[in-house]
């Protein structure tokens, strides 16, 4: 068997496994330690111990390593990992391949599409180090397998950490920081320590724009290569000059204008990306795309590119931040160990870990808890009672999901046609605030029905609008736009959800679910079945479907 071992160290730890073309898991490391992104520049052997494990392999039997990191020089720390590697698992040296941060992510994203050929964009924080400077955004393309760049344009590295002042607040800015070239995704990172928000919480920044309105009007605004100017200063000087002429606190300022300044970078941020995508199409006259960096889990944003790009396809990696790193990396080594290949396997996106039904029903004892089994059928039609009943609904079924998003593996579920699920959800459970919409899981079928999608929106990646005529049906899912985070889910990607799906539609007249993350805030999404026990014992959530198991409370 060919076996290759994917690695990302950093933040959004993660490992992988491919087996003869197919990739059998992947699993991000926070899941099991626990430990949010599980920031580190260790190697996270707790995740590699855990795919080597659902394989039944050792490390013996793998025949080489892609690993790739973030921040850092790759050639010069690849000895050092690979002593760190060879030395903790006491086993003779296989091959140890390293490639830089944006060469994972194309690789991630392309190797897990169809296309035979495609443009590749990457956009994050920030990539690998090159000399002094550090990966911003960069264009490849890929052909049958092999990918070659096109264009980059890197950015100046960080002075501190991003939430300094130093970096966030005009006045605080030294000239020579002022001056300093960033990445469109660090930009909206930038925006979003301004308005209050910590490291992470971009997806916050996205859910308040919706509130707002931009202060200028970028419609006009034409980048035509990777060659553009922007500065650390830019946005924030001309922010800086409103909050002087508004006469009020910085404070005061931020806390009333965080709308708008979050729907300034989020226009920006649209119209920046729409008009390189349409540029490089135009040039290139390449009919598909795909897309990686954390920039492209901004919803908003890829849904406007598919609807303002002439793109035929489009494909967005579900684990399109740091997450999707280590399967970049096992493709890549794959490749280079045993030669081109162009048609590997991924049955996206539930490629994480699963628990037997024993181990499973082991949890639930251990905390003394009582249950019910049920076959596939009878549960679906149990769950969809309880759902449409108003009760709020832990599952944990099946395999992990790849990505951030939880997708109806490890999510809580609600009536999405409650008026005031979305505050009942947050006041008994999330804790979420109020400007932040909950996503809703659809059968595939009915889709378009309900979403204006330009295409289907399998992974949770694409935010439309709701059609006008189920606005009201689908108040707890729509957001003040009118838009809504949309999963669709086909009898074949996942049949028990599918099944409730239908269940619900018989019940509450759609086939959509409210569905959030199984987690509460500062926690990662839960994994085991001992987590997601956890959760639902700390938590006011009414049942848990775990496995083919009901558990509920007294």
């Amino acid at each position: 068997m060919n076996i290759v071992l994917g690695v990302h160290v950093k933040h959004d730890r993660s490992a992988c496994i491919i087996i003869d073309g197919k990739v059998v898991v992947n699993i991000a490391n926070e899941r099991l330690d626990r430990v949010k992104y599980s920031d580190s520049p260790e190697i996270p052997y707790t995740a590699v111990d855990a795919v080597l494990k659902h394989c039944n392999i050792d490390i013996s039997q793998v025949s080489c390593i892609g690993m790739s990191g973030a921040g850092i020089e790759s050639e010069k720390v690849k000895q050092f990992y690979k002593d760190d590697f060879f030395a903790h698992y006491r086993c003779r040296e296989i091959p140890f391949f390293f490639l830089s941060h944006h060469w994972a992510h194309a690789y991630s994203s392309f190797c897990s599409s169809t296309f035979s050929e495609s443009l590749i964009f990457v956009a994050d924080g920030g990539g690998d180090y090159i000399g002094d400077k550090q990966e911003a955004e960069t264009l490849y393309y890929g052909s049958h397998g092999k990918i070659q760049p096109l264009a980059a344009r890197t950015q100046d590295m960080v002075v501190r950490k991003m939430e300094n002042p130093v970096n966030t607040i005009y006045p605080f800015m030294p000239d020579y920081v002022r001056n300093h070239q960033i990445s469109i995704a660090r930009k909206y990172a930038q925006i979003t320590h301004l308005t209050g928000f910590a490291h992470g919480e971009c997806g916050k920044t996205m859910g308040l724009a919706s509130y707002g309105k931009s202060y200028f009007d970028y419609s006009q605004l034409d980048f035509r290569d990777l060659d553009f100017d922007l500065k650390y200063k830019d946005m924030l000087e001309e922010i800086y000059a409103l909050h002087i002429m508004s006469g009020k606190s910085h404070r005061d300022f931020i806390l009333k204008e965080r709308a708008n300044i979050s729907a300034t970078v989020q226009e920006f941020t649209e119209c920046a990306i729409i008009s390189l995508l349409k540029n490089y199409q135009t040039r290139y006259s390449c009919e598909n795309l795909c897309l990686a960096g954390g920039l492209f889990l901004n919803c908003l944003l890829n849904h406007k590119i598919l609807c303002e790009c002439n793109f035929k396809n489009v494909f967005i990696i579900p684990s399109a931040g740091d997450d999707g790193q280590a399967l970049g990396s096992a493709y890549y080594a794959y490749m280079e160990m045993f030669g081109t290949q162009s048609d590997f396997h991924i049955n996206l996106p539930y490629i994480g870990l699963d628990y037997t039904e024993q181990e499973i029903e082991d949890a639930i004892r251990l905390k003394n808890l009582s249950y019910k089994k049920y076959a596939d059928g009878d549960l679906a039609k149990i769950t969809a009672e309880y759902i449409s009943q108003n009760k709020i609904v832990g599952m944990h079924r099946g395999r992990t999901e790849l990505g951030p998003r939880a997708l109806c593996h490890r999510s809580i579920l609600a009536n999405p046609t409650h008026p005031y699920m979305k505050d009942i959800l947050n006041r008994r459970v999330k804790h979420r605030e109020e400007f932040r919409p909950f996503a809703p899981t659809v059968a595939k079928e009915d889709q378009f029905k309900y979403f204006a999608l330009r295409a289907s929106s399998d992974y949770m990646l694409l935010a439309p609008v709701v059609r006008e005529e189920y606005r009201e049906k689908l108040s707890a899912v729509t957001h003040v736009d009118n838009t809504a985070r949309v999963q669709a889910v086909s009898k074949k990607s996942d049949p028990f959800i599918h099944q409730l799906l239908l269940e619900l539609k018989k019940v509450i007249g759609v086939s959509v679910v409210l569905n959030t993350s199984f987690n509460v805030a500062g926690e990662p999404i839960v994994e085991s079945p001992q987590d997601a026990l956890n959760t639902f014992l700390k938590t006011n959530i009414d049942v848990l479907v775990i496995g083919n198991c009901v558990v509920t409370k007294p």
